[in-house]
């Protein structure tokens, strides 16, 4: 059975770069409802709450917001985009087998 182009599309590949895409173009309001599970449930510290903020500050060149926002925000865009460009690479090599 021969396997087609909509069967080598890797997933992984398709949601990283659109959740940047989706960061980049959010509007941080600090006045709009927390997407943060703990948050919700009423837990007081979240490790992660301010990183999806600090990602869309970092995206958009305000670097000392975005490291305010989360300290770890630069670290995650550099790894999501290398992840992203490693998964490129290997998608290219599987579709140009076809």
């Amino acid at each position: 059975m021969r396997t087609t182009f909509w069967q080598k599309i890797n997933i992984e590949l398709i949601a990283w770069p659109l959740g940047l895409i989706l960061l980049y173009m959010m509007k941080p309001d600090p006045k709009s409802e927390s997407l943060c599970l703990l948050k919700r449930a009423g837990i007081p510290f979240c490790p992660g709450c301010g990183l999806g903020h600090g990602i869309h500050y970092f995206l958009h060149g305000q670097w000392d917001t975005a490291i305010r926002h989360h300290w770890l925000s630069p670290l995650v865009v550099a790894v999501l985009l290398y992840r992203i460009i490693q998964l490129a690479r290997l998608q290219y090599t599987d579709l140009k087998q076809l």
